[in-house]
């Protein structure tokens, strides 16, 4: 028998190689542009669920402070049903208040027996005010400080902050004795900030965030300013305590 004669495969012609080549470049650009935009969609979803997670820990840690708040001003009222006279200053009742109200603060040793007493400091890119007081372990001196800040990625030419507790009532906070810096930030961006001491109209202003739990803080330049934002209630509750704890040390 003779053998099978092999069959030779047929090479494409040059014309269909190039139409080959370009259907292969234009499936793969689709490819390309189908994985892009669907890299674009994740990112999308996954910035919002972001946004959403951490609006609903504010929440929820807003809803602690208020339970905490509920439960502290109950304690309160069931001291003063007791004893309806006021303790005298710097009794027992007044010690231990104030520690209860330091429990959650940072301490800083600055040396001279003075000790710092803050909240936790924000680290977010906005506009923040920031209270804090220095006391005295030898004397028992008081003072009573605020740092407003703007974190941001440049620096704006901060010129200080307003505060509205209400739509009628609005306080301005703005560099006096101290002048503005600008410090770089330990993950990338930079901080504009100044101290105050509290004078009457600060501690006014500060007294009122804290009881009415809310208020606006603005970046005060023409045309408003993206950090323009409302305080969260964590933050009210701090400064109210910051205000509360004055008041206890400062009558001793």
């Amino acid at each position: 028998m003779a053998a099978r004669k092999k069959k030779r495969r047929r090479r494409p012609s040059p014309r269909m190689q190039a139409f080959k080549r370009g259907l292969k470049i234009l499936l793969c650009t689709l490819l390309g542009i189908v994985l892009i935009g669907g890299a674009g969609t994740v990112g999308y979803f996954a910035a919002h669920h972001y946004q959403e997670t951490k609006a609903v820990m504010q929440a929820k840690k807003d809803a602690q402070e208020a339970e905490r708040k509920a439960q502290r001003q109950a304690k309160e009222a069931r001291e003063k049903a007791r004893h309806p006279k006021k303790s005298p200053v710097g009794d027992a009742d007044s010690l231990d208040e104030a520690g209860t109200l330091t429990q959650e603060m940072e301490k800083k040793d600055l040396g001279d027996g003075r000790i710092l007493y803050s909240y936790e400091a924000p680290t977010e890119d906005g506009i923040y005010i920031v209270p804090y007081i220095i006391r005295s372990t030898t004397d028992g001196s008081v003072l009573f400080y605020v740092s407003v800040r703007h974190l941001g990625e440049t620096p704006q030419g901060f010129p200080g902050v307003d505060v509205m507790t209400d739509e009628d009532t609005k306080y301005s906070f703005r560099p006096e004795a101290q002048q503005v810096t600008t410090t770089p930030r330990e993950n990338g961006g930079m901080t504009e900030s100044f101290d105050e001491q509290v004078n009457a109209q600060m501690l006014k202003a500060l007294r009122d965030v804290g009881q009415m739990g809310s208020a606006k803080i603005i970046f005060p330049r023409e045309g408003g300013s993206n950090d323009d934002r409302v305080m969260t209630a964590t933050e009210c509750t701090q400064i109210e305590h910051m205000v509360e704890l004055f008041d206890l040390w400062r009558q001793k």
